[in-house]
């Protein structure tokens, strides 16, 4: 569940989701350094609050997970990762028809059910938002576009974490999806989903990973690489989209900044300060995108 503002968020819950993200790397094992975390719960550790340069980030309600498919699926690998999943307390969500599902589970973790989701890269539109099984595993997994990006783009953060049902302190490795993932892949889940909550993660983001001029140029030489091109291709051309001047319409006038002030509750609708945060926004991502295409078009 994604709520609509800022406030609605809540500490202890994005402790929570911590928490679990803790006993599910006991679940996978030696398989742990294969997960990618990405979604709301990136920004605490991309982005760790810092005041008042780095402020608080809203946090999050449940957990994200990229998994390395063809590493699970290999034959006697891991064969009952469903199992592992269960002895570390965790369970399937039941969908609203009744059914269990098998790409979300769930943890109680402190009186707080807390939702892991599992998803999977695919570069077929047509199968983005499509369920597919692991083999032998018990597990499925929700195909993501470009969600693979990841395995190559992510930062390693060592964090303390307390484990839920009196199970101590420990130390675990992290590994979450970069500035550069998290831009690509959060302006195309804004395109997809167009929530307030995406709007406001990627914002926060850009404007406090690093400065909009180092962002812009790790992006830029990622497209110079080439190995994911299209993927990142697409993630410009969705912010663009939805926080950019075009032909009939300015930047701030549209979806995306429009969303994020909705989120922090900046103003009113068409009030000054409202249209001052819209505007904001839509220059905060211009300078981005134009720096990107310059430096891009610079090396070819």
């Amino acid at each position: 569940m994604k709520h609509k503002t800022f406030a609605e968020y809540d500490d202890g819950l994005t402790r929570a989701c911590e928490g679990a993200l803790g006993m599910l790397l006991r679940a996978f094992g030696t398989l742990a350094p294969t997960l990618r975390l990405v979604g709301g719960l990136v920004p605490r550790y991309l982005t760790p609050e810092a005041p008042p340069d780095v402020p608080k980030h809203a946090g999050t309600t449940d957990v994200d997970i990229v998994l390395a498919i063809e590493v699970l699926a290999e034959k006697g690998k891991y064969n009952k990762l469903s199992e592992q999943l269960k002895a570390n307390g965790f369970s399937r969500v039941t969908n609203l028809d009744g059914k269990p599902s098998s790409w979300r589970w769930e943890r109680k973790v402190d009186g707080q059910t807390i939702v892991v989701e599992f998803l999977q890269h695919t570069d077929d539109p047509a199968k983005n938002a499509r369920a597919e099984s692991i083999v032998d595993e018990g597990v499925s997994a929700m195909q993501i576009l470009h969600a693979g990006v990841v395995h190559e783009m992510y930062l390693e953060r060592e964090v303390i974490v307390e484990l839920p049902d009196g199970n101590g302190k420990t130390k675990v490795a992290i590994r979450h999806a970069d500035a550069v993932a998290f831009i690509l892949l959060k302006g195309l889940a804004f395109d997809d989903r167009k929530t307030n909550k995406d709007a406001a993660d990627l914002v926060h983001v850009m404007r406090h990973a690093d400065s909009i001029e180092n962002l812009a140029a790790l992006y830029a030489s990622r497209l110079k690489e080439g190995a994911h091109h299209e993927a990142l291709e697409q993630g410009l051309r969705a912010l663009e989209c939805k926080f950019c001047d075009e032909q009939g319409i300015e930047g701030f006038e549209k979806e995306g900044p429009a969303q994020f002030c909705a989120f922090h509750e900046i103003g009113e609708p068409g009030s000054e300060d409202r249209i001052l945060g819209q505007r904001n926004v839509s220059a905060l991502v211009t300078e981005f995108v134009a720096r990107v295409r310059a430096l891009a078009k610079a090396a070819e």
